[in-house]
C-alpha cells in the first residue's frame, strides 16, 4: 500500500503519526510505504528552522502538540508524547546538539528559557517537527517505511487500469494508492491594482511586494532611514517590523515601571504603516489556563443547537448575537470578581443566561456604564480615539492594551472575554459544518462580520510585540497612519506614496510598499500548481454555495466532503483516495490555520484520525 502525504508541516505531520499507528495497531497491510512530498522538507514553507529566530508564534507552548491525548474523540489508538513546552526542556536539548541546525545556539538558549506562558519562535517549532519526524522514523514497525522527497507535485492523474494516482514533480513521476494533500497558504493571481503597482515599481526601479509568506520578505537593499510602507497592521506587519528592527540589531530595554524603550541599532528604515481600520491586532491575552481549561459556553448549547438542526435555519444576527452574549458573560464574570465584590455574581449569571435580553440585567445592576463591554468601541476604536495618527494618542491606545492583556484569560474582564473567540472554535465549526446558515447570511455575516471580528480581537500577537511597537512609534521608527490607509503610485515623484483618508494632508512617499498579509484563500486564482491541475483535470473543484435567488458564490475553498475530507470533483463524486485538508479549505472548514492543541479534543487531531480511519477501511484489499 502506497500513501503520498503532499505537505510535511504539522497537518502532514499529524497525518503520517495517524498512519503509522493504525498500521501498528491493525497491521492491515503487509507493506505500507509512507512518502512524504514538500519542496522545503520538514515543517514546509511556514516553519522552517533557519527562518529569522526573532519571529514568534503567537500561542503559548503549553498549547502546542503533534501528539494525541485522552480528550481527542477517535476512532484510532491514543499516543501521547511532549508538547512543545515539554519537548524544548525533555527532548530539545540533546536533539539540537545531535543536529546541524542553523540557529542552534540560539534555539539552546531558547529552549532552556522557555517559560509556560510565554511564546516560541517559529524556528523552534520547526525544530519540534524535525524531531517528531526523527521520532516517526523510530516508531516504525517492520512493515512500514517513511521517506522525504524535496519536490513540489505539479500534477495528479487518475489511472483507470489499474485505479491509482500518478504524481508529477518536476524531476519525476510515480504511482500511489492514495494521496492526503495537507497545503498551506500559496500566491494567487494578483488582481488589477496588484498588476498595476507591479509595473510601476518595473518601471521605476522600486520595489513592490504583493502578498506572501512574511519571513520571506527581502529586505536585502532597503538602506538605514530610508522609508518603507506597509499595507496591513496584523500579524504579518508584526513580523516585518520585527526584522526591521531587532533583525537589524536593535533591541529594547524595559525601564523600572516596566515600559519599554527602544535602542535603535542605527540601520533601521522609516517604517509607514496603515490599514483600513487604522489600528493594529489586539494583544492576546496573557494565559492563566491550565491543561485542556476551556470556559463552558452558556447559550450556544446543546440544546440551542437543537433547535437548528435544518440547514439554513440559524439566521447570522442571531449566531453573533448569541456569542457576544458568550463573551459578555465571561467579561461580567471576572468584572465582578475584579471591581464589584458587593455584587451577587451567581445571581447576575443566572439572571443574565435566563434573560430575553442580557444586556437588561446588566443596566440594572450597580455596575457603572464606562465598565460595560462596548462591542462597538471594541470594532471600530477610530471611532472613540480621535487623532491616532499622533504617536502619544497611539502610544496611550497601545500601553492600554498591554494592561488589559496583562490582566490575564482568568482574571481580566476583556482579556477573558476575547479568549471565548479561541475557546468556542468548535462550538463556531459545528454552525459551518452543519452548515445551519442561510447562504446570504453565511456569505455577509459570518464570513463578512464574524470573521473581521474574530481576527481583529483574538489572533493578535503576544502582548510584548504592543509593547514594543509603542515603543517603537515613540522612538519615531514606526510611523502608523490614521484609519482608511490609501496607497497608490505617484507618477509625479515616481514613488508610491501613502496617507490616511482622515488625515489627506500628511503623505508618506516611498520607493519600497509592502502588501503586509497572507494571500486570499481562492481555489479560483491559485497560482498553486496542484491546485489548478486539479480543478483543470475535474478531481477538484471550488465550493460554491447557492444562493435563495439561485446566484451562486464561491468562498474560497476547495470543495471536499465533510466528514472524510475527499476531494469532490467536477461531477459532484466523492474521488476516493485523494484526501485534501487544511488551508486551501477555509470557506469550507472553518480557522483550518490552527496548529494542534493538547487536552481540549482538538478539532486538527480528530480530523487526521478520521481521515486515516477511512483509508483503512476504504482500502482493506490493497497491500
Amino acid at each position: 500500500m502506497d500513501i503520498d502525504l503532499i505537505g510535511a508541516g504539522p497537518r502532514g505531520l499529524v497525518a503520517a503519526e495517524r498512519l503509522i499507528e493504525w498500521q501498528r495497531q491493525t497491521n492491515q497491510y503487509d507493506h505500507l510505504n509512507l512518502t512524504f512530498i514538500d519542496p522545503y522538507g520538514i515543517g514546509g514553507r511556514v516553519w522552517p528552522v533557519g527562518q529569522p529566530h526573532e519571529l514568534l508564534m503567537n500561542t503559548n507552548p503549553d498549547y502546542i502538540t503533534l501528539f494525541t491525548d485522552d480528550s481527542v474523540q477517535m476512532e484510532g489508538p491514543i499516543v501521547t508524547g511532549p508538547n512543545l513546552y515539554e519537548w524544548a526542556h525533555k527532548q530539545a536539548p540533546a536533539f539540537l546538539f545531535s543536529h546541524q541546525l542553523p540557529n542552534r545556539a540560539d534555539l539552546l538558549t531558547e529552549a532552556a528559557a522557555l517559560v509556560h506562558n510565554g511564546y516560541a519562535s517559529r524556528s523552534l517549532f520547526g525544530a519540534y517537527q524535525l524531531w517528531f519526524y526523527d521520532y516517526l522514523q523510530q516508531r516504525l514497525p517492520e512493515s512500514v517505511s517513511l521517506i522525504l522527497r524535496k519536490e513540489q507535485v505539479l500534477s495528479i492523474r487518475h489511472i483507470e487500469t489499474t485505479n491509482r494516482y500518478l504524481l508529477k514533480t518536476a524531476v519525476d513521476r510515480f504511482q500511489t494508492n492514495a494521496v492526503i494533500m495537507a497545503l498551506g497558504h500559496y500566491e494567487d493571481a494578483l488582481t488589477d491594482e496588484q498588476q498595476s503597482l507591479l509595473n510601476f515599481a518595473d518601471e521605476n526601479d522600486l520595489h513592490y511586494t504583493t502578498p506572501t509568506q512574511p519571513q520571506e520578505y527581502d529586505f536585502t537593499n532597503l538602506k538605514a532611514g530610508e522609508n518603507i510602507i506597509l499595507r496591513g497592521l496584523g500579524l504579518s506587519f508584526f513580523d516585518a517590523v520585527t526584522m526591521l528592527t531587532q533583525g537589524r540589531g536593535g533591541h529594547f530595554n524595559q525601564g523600572q515601571e516596566g515600559e519599554l524603550t527602544y535602542q535603535p541599532s542605527g540601520i533601521e528604515p522609516h517604517i509607514i504603516a496603515g490599514s483600513r481600520r487604522g489600528f493594529p491586532l489586539r494583544a492576546k491575552g496573557r494565559n492563566e489556563k491550565g491543561y485542556g481549561e476551556l470556559d463552558r459556553p452558556h447559550f450556544l448549547t446543546p440544546d440551542w443547537f437543537s433547535h437548528y438542526q435544518t440547514t439554513g435555519s440559524l439566521i447570522g444576527s442571531r449566531f453573533i448575537e448569541q456569542f457576544h452574549h458568550e463573551a459578555e458573560y465571561v467579561y461580567y464574570q471576572r468584572l465582578l470578581a475584579l471591581k464589584y465584590p458587593q455584587v451577587d455574581a451567581d445571581e447576575f449569571l443566572r439572571e443574565f443566561v435566563a434573560a430575553k435580553e442580557p444586556s437588561a440585567i446588566v443596566f440594572r445592576s450597580p455596575i457603572v456604564e464606562s465598565d460595560y463591554l462596548n462591542w462597538n468601541q471594541l470594532l471600530n476604536p477610530a471611532e472613540f480615539v480621535t487623532n491616532s495618527d499622533d504617536p502619544k494618542t497611539m502610544a496611550n491606545y497601545l500601553q492600554t492594551d498591554v494592561e488589559e492583556a496583562l490582566l490575564g484569560t482568568k482574571t481580566g474582564p476583556l482579556t477573558s472575554a476575547l479568549e471565548m473567540f479561541r475557546d468556542l472554535r468548535d462550538v463556531v465549526r459545528k454552525v459551518v459544518d452543519n452548515q445551519l446558515l442561510r447562504p446570504e447570511d453565511y456569505r455577509n455575516t459570518f464570513l463578512g462580520q464574524f470573521n473581521n471580528e474574530n481576527s481583529y480581537l483574538s489572533v493578535g500577537p503576544p502582548e510584548t510585540r504592543i509593547a514594543e511597537l509603542r515603543a517603537l512609534i515613540q522612538a519615531g521608527i514606526v510611523t502608523l497612519l490614521g484609519p482608511s490607509m490609501m496607497a497608490e503610485a505617484d507618477s509625479q515623484t515616481h514613488q508610491f506614496a501613502t496617507w490616511s483618508k482622515a488625515k489627506p494632508e500628511d503623505r508618506y512617499e516611498a520607493s519600497w510598499l509592502i502588501e503586509a498579509r497572507l494571500p486570499a484563500v481562492s481555489a479560483s486564482h491559485t497560482l498553486n500548481p496542484l491546485i489548478q491541475n486539479l480543478i483543470k483535470e475535474g478531481l477538484g473543484r471550488p465550493e460554491r454555495v447557492t444562493m435563495e435567488d439561485g446566484s451562486t458564490f464561491e468562498p474560497g475553498g476547495v470543495d471536499v466532503d465533510m466528514s472524510r475530507n475527499e476531494l469532490i470533483d467536477s461531477n459532484g463524486q466523492h474521488r476516493t483516495g485523494l484526501y485534501f485538508w487544511g488551508v486551501p479549505t477555509e470557506g469550507r472548514h472553518w480557522f483550518t490555520t490552527a496548529s494542534p492543541r493538547p487536552g481540549v479534543n482538538d478539532n486538527l487531531l480528530r480530523t487526521a484520525d478520521a481521515t486515516v480511519a477511512d483509508l483503512f477501511h476504504t482500502f482493506t484489499g490493497v497491500q
